[in-house]
C-alpha cells in the first residue's frame, strides 16, 4: 500500500504559491481537512492525493516522494531584506523538487559523485579569506576540471558538467536586477548527493552574465561548503570574487589591464572572456590593478552610458546538456549530444515531477508521440544559442 507525504502538499503549494483557498476550491476538500492532512492530524489517503494531483496537473507518485526536505535558509539564493517570502518559498520548493528528480535519476544510472576533490580544497577556516586566497582555490578548481591554470573558459556550462554537476534552467529562480555583475542562481553547499545540482535563473539574462552566475554557485559549493560567513554580504562577496578569480586568473587579469586602463580596454576585454565588463572592472578592482578612484570613474561611465542594464558586445548563451542525456538515458533514449527522447506520462511518473517541469530542468526533452501531434503542457522555455557545439565541448559520457 502506498503511504502519501503530506509534506508534499506543502511543497507543491510553495512551488505554485497556491493558497489553501484555492486549494479547496480546486478540489472540493475544505480547508480544515486540508489543515488537517498537512498537520498529520488526519491519513492522507489516496482518493486525496488523487484529487490534489488532477487539481495541480501533478503525477499521483509526487506527493509520495520523501526527499528530505532543504531549509531555504540553506540554500545561496541571492536575497534581499524586500525579497518577498512567497518567492524565497517557490525557489526553495523547485530545488528541492528538481534535485529530487536529479538524485533520483543519477540513482538509477548507479552514477557517482565526481567531485571528492572539493572536500581537499574547501576552505573551513570561519574568517574571511582573502583574495589571494580565493585565488589560489579558484586555480585549484581549474585544475580539477582539466582547465589550463591561464587563459579563458571556453565554456564554462560543460566544464561543470564533465565534472558531473547538474546545470539546471529554473523556472521560480532569484530576482530581478539591474547589475549585469550580480549572480542570479542557487545552490545548497552543504548537500552531499550523487550529482550537485546548480540552479540558474534564465530569464532574458546574456551569456555573460549566466557564465558568471555558474562561476559563482560553483564558488559557493567550494568556499562554504563547511564554513558559513558572518554576513550574507560576505557570501555573496566571496562567490563574487571566486567566480571573478575562476574566470579570468590573476596572471591573466595582470597582464591585459594595468593602473591606466580605460573603459575601452574592459570592453575589448569582454570579447575574448565572456565576463561582463562590470565584472572585469570588479576584478582588476579586486586585484587592485586600479585603484578606488579609477574603479568609480569607470562604474560611472559605465551608467552614464546605460550599461550597468544592457552592455555592449553579446556573448552567446550556453546550453546545459547532462540532465537530458541522464533523463534519456534512464527513462528514454539518447538521439544525440542534444536530444534525448521519452515518454512524458512515464517519466513524469517515476520522478515524480509533472512533465513541463523536467522539460524545463532538461532544457528540451522530445516525446515520444511528438511525431503524432501529442504534446505534452510545457512550461515556457527561453530559446538558447549554444555558444560551442563540438564534440571536445560535450560532458563525459554517461557509465553505469
Amino acid at each position: 500500500m502506498v503511504e502519501y507525504n503530506p509534506d508534499r502538499i506543502v511543497l507543491m503549494r510553495r512551488l505554485e504559491r497556491k493558497t489553501q483557498a484555492e486549494l479547496t476550491k480546486d478540489t472540493g476538500i475544505s480547508s480544515a481537512k486540508i489543515s488537517k492532512i498537512q498537520n498529520r492530524i488526519v491519513l492522507f489517503n489516496e482518493a486525496d492525493a488523487k484529487k490534489i494531483a488532477i487539481s495541480v496537473d501533478y503525477p499521483l507518485s509526487f506527493f509520495a516522494m520523501k526527499d528530505v526536505p532543504t531549509p531555504p535558509t540553506e540554500l545561496t539564493y541571492r536575497r534581499s531584506s524586500k525579497t518577498l517570502v512567497g518567492l524565497i518559498n517557490a525557489v526553495s520548493a523547485e530545488y528541492e523538487i528538481m534535485n529530487g528528480a536529479v538524485q533520483r535519476t543519477a540513482f538509477k544510472l548507479q552514477m557517482q559523485s565526481r567531485l571528492q576533490w572539493i572536500n581537499e580544497i574547501a576552505p573551513r577556516k570561519p574568517d574571511r579569506l582573502t583574495i589571494d586566497e580565493i585565488n589560489r582555490i579558484a586555480n585549484q578548481a581549474r585544475m580539477h576540471l582539466g582547465l589550463s591554470s591561464t587563459g579563458a573558459v571556453p565554456n564554462m556550462t560543460r566544464a561543470l558538467e564533465r565534472a558531473g554537476v547538474a546545470v539546471i534552467p529554473m523556472h521560480s529562480s532569484g530576482e530581478a536586477s539591474d547589475y549585469i555583475a550580480t549572480s542570479e542562481g542557487v545552490c545548497d553547499p552543504t548537500l552531499d548527493g550523487a550529482i550537485p545540482v546548480i540552479g540558474y535563473l534564465k530569464r532574458d539574462n546574456t551569456g555573460d552574465r549566466l557564465r558568471f552566475t555558474k562561476a559563482h554557485e560553483f564558488g559557493h559549493m567550494i568556499l562554504h561548503k563547511y564554513r558559513r560567513p558572518k554576513t550574507r554580504k560576505q557570501m555573496e562577496d566571496e562567490a563574487h570574487q571566486f567566480a571573478g578569480a575562476f574566470l579570468m586568473p590573476e596572471d591573466d587579469a595582470r597582464a591585459i589591464f594595468s593602473a591606466t586602463s580605460n573603459l575601452s580596454n574592459f570592453v575589448q576585454a569582454k570579447s575574448g572572456w565572456g565576463i561582463a565588463i562590470s565584472a572585469l572592472i570588479m576584478r582588476a578592482s579586486a586585484l587592485n590593478i586600479i585603484d578606488q578612484e579609477r574603479t568609480r570613474s569607470l562604474q560611472i561611465q559605465l551608467s552614464a552610458r546605460g550599461w550597468k542594464k544592457h552592455e555592449p558586445v553579446a556573448v552567446d548563451v550556453e546550453s546545459p546538456i547532462l540532465y537530458k542525456q541522464m533523463i534519456g538515458q534512464a527513462y528514454g533514449k539518447v538521439i544525440s549530444s542534444t536530444k534525448s527522447t521519452v515518454n512524458s506520462l512515464n517519466v513524469s511518473e517515476r520522478l515524480g515531477v509533472p512533465f513541463r517541469y523536467l522539460d524545463l530542468w532538461a532544457d528540451g526533452l522530445e516525446e515520444d508521440g511528438s511525431q503524432l501531434g501529442f504534446y505534452e503542457k510545457r512550461l515556457d522555455r527561453a530559446k538558447i544559442v549554444p555558444i560551442d557545439s563540438t564534440e571536445n565541448e560535450q560532458p563525459t559520457p554517461i557509465t553505469n
